[in-house]
């Protein structure tokens, strides 16, 4: 229900907690399976993921006429993901490489397979929330030397912190699907679709940074554009 000043209550709910969260602005950091991959660009190709769930399973218990849904236990959905495909094929090598982890194939004649201890497949998985810090000025000038202008716009950047994480604790891509090449696609990008399942969630909230640094910076902001 509206009421006088609930829009100015509204900005400063706003305002304590730093801004609305952007579903946009996320970070995915999958394991390193070998010494000689870096698997921080696969985070930076990751298009789209799914937060992850947890569905509570009940039992319907009956006390008289009375009847009532109990909880025993829960249920984790899988998380899916989507990575944009580079012209190295490094997404797909990079899943194939995970999923042949748990089930290696040792005789090519043959086709005979074999599945390994879930120690050696089951990974970490960190799916991060970030927020936009604020971008300072240090010197917004329009400077005059005669005939030559010069506009001088230069900051301290903007840069992306990490305000809440999700870990996925022993997980693994339980299935990777393929996009479907066709003729008619030519300013499409190839991606390719992940599922993975795990073992439990945790979600943490990741305090900000010293504000103390923020409040300086943006003094040395004010100050410089007084120049």
């Amino acid at each position: 229900m509206l009421r006088s000043g609930s829009i100015e209550e509204l900005k400063s709910i706003v305002s304590s907690g730093r801004g609305f969260a952007k579903p946009n602005l996320y970070y995915v950091y999958l394991p390193t399976l070998y010494t000689d991959q870096t698997s921080y660009e696969f985070g930076v190709l990751c298009s789209s993921v799914t937060l992850p769930s947890r569905q509570l399973t009940t039992v319907q218990r009956e006390l008289g006429v009375v009847k009532q849904d109990v909880v025993y236990g829960f249920v984790n959905p899988t998380v899916n993901m989507s990575f944009r495909v580079l012209n190295d094929q490094g997404a797909r090598e990079y899943f194939e490489q995970w999923q042949n982890l748990a089930l290696n194939r040792y005789d090519d004649v043959e086709g005979r397979y074999e599945t390994a201890y879930p120690d050696e497949y089951c990974k970490k998985i960190e799916i991060f929330q970030l927020e936009k810090g604020v971008s300072y000025p240090i010197l917004n000038k329009e400077i005059d030397f005669g005939p030559i202008n010069f506009n001088l716009d230069l900051d301290l950047g903007t840069q992306f912190e990490k305000n809440y994480s999700w870990i996925l604790d022993r997980a693994y891509p339980v299935s990777v699907a393929n996009e479907t090449l066709t003729d008619g696609a030519a300013n499409t990008i190839s991606e390719i679709n992940v599922e993975f399942t795990y073992q439990h969630w945790e979600g943490k909230k990741i305090p900000p940074k010293n504000k103390l640094k923020t409040a300086l910076a943006g003094v040395i902001g004010a100050v410089a554009s007084n120049i």
